[in-house]
Order: structure tokens, then C-alpha cells, then sequence
């Protein structure tokens, strides 16, 4: 019974040896990257409603719009008809796989998402029809993993699509870092 005893303490010993030269987070394989989900932080619009209700700065952090109806805590341009745009900061820049548009009125304006990278570069990924379902909703942007890191996303808005208003409560970006 002692020898197996030592041999166990010998064995936890070695391991804990082996794993002395290693600094927090180094493995034996290649790293895994994260995953960062976030809010954006800052925003500038082509037009806002009001201010500070209705402006771009609305469209900052987590949704707060639970219902489908015209909110003063999400962005509105100050037409409700035409070409709008609404562009957002994010506080780390990450390789995009997904942008989420949380809209709490007048779904079926939004037109085309862009990344816009470090260097103010703008790459679209997606132009399209917004489907018009019940509100509130999400439009869900899925696409490969960017080459590059995105910085800010322009969401651009043609409103004569609906001639109505078309709210975003936030805008959601997801990457990895």
C-alpha cells in the first residue's frame, strides 16, 4: 500500500513539474480564439428624430424596447421617409461573424449592413429586403469570419420602402478577438 502511495505522489509530483515552465493560458495545442459578443458604444446617424430621445445615441448598448412601438429610447431618423444611415462604435475590434439589428418599429427599411475596419475601410455584407414580420424583430447577419477587424457598422435604411419610420434599439456585433 505505501508504494502505491508513492508512486501516486510521484506521479502528481511529476505533473505538477511538468507544468511549472508554462505561463496562464499556454497549452499544449494552439489557443482557442474568444468569441466576443457586444453593444456598441458609440453612434452618429444621418438625421435623428430628437435628442436626446430618438437620436443615435439611443441606439447604444443592450435592446430596451420589449414591444412593437414608436420609442423614444431607440433611434428614428427625422424624416421617416428617404435614405437613412446609423453607424455604431464598438469598444474592441474583432473578425465579424455576425451582426444583429434589433428594430422596435416600422420593420422593412433596412437596405444594407457594412463593417467598416480599422483603417475606415467599408466592406458590405449584406443588401437585401428587410422582411417586414411583426415587430419587434432581428435582422440576423451571418457571414464568414472577416479577414479583418471591424471597428464600426453602418446600417443603412431606405425608408421610402415603408414611408415610415423605422426604429433600432441597439445593434449587436459578434466576433472573435
Amino acid at each position: 500500500m505505501r508504494r502505491l502511495i508513492l508512486a501516486v505522489a510521484g506521479v502528481l509530483l511529476l505533473g505538477a513539474l511538468v507544468g511549472c515552465g508554462r505561463r496562464e493560458g499556454e497549452g499544449g495545442g494552439t489557443p482557442t480564439p474568444a468569441i466576443l459578443s457586444q453593444w456598441a458604444v458609440g453612434a452618429t446617424a444621418s438625421s435623428e428624430y430628437g435628442r436626446p430621445d430618438w437620436s443615435a445615441t439611443r441606439a447604444t448598448g443592450a435592446p430596451e424596447v420589449e414591444t412593437c412601438t414608436d420609442d423614444a429610447r431607440a433611434w428614428a431618423s427625422a424624416h421617416g421617409s428617404g435614405l437613412e444611415w446609423l453607424e455604431l462604435a464598438y469598444e474592441v475590434p474583432v473578425y465579424a461573424t455576425e451582426v444583429r439589428v434589433y428594430q422596435s418599429f416600422g420593420r422593412g427599411a433596412v437596405a444594407r449592413v457594412k463593417l467598416l475596419d480599422a483603417s475606415g475601410g467599408e466592406h458590405l455584407v449584406w443588401e437585401g429586403t428587410d422582411a417586414a414580420q411583426v415587430c419587434p424583430g432581428v435582422l440576423a447577419v451571418s457571414m464568414p469570419r472577416t479577414d479583418y477587424l471591424v471597428s464600426r457598422v453602418r446600417v443603412e435604411l431606405d425608408e421610402s420602402r415603408t414611408g415610415f419610420w423605422n426604429e433600432i434599439d441597439a445593434v449587436e456585433l459578434i466576433g472573435l478577438q
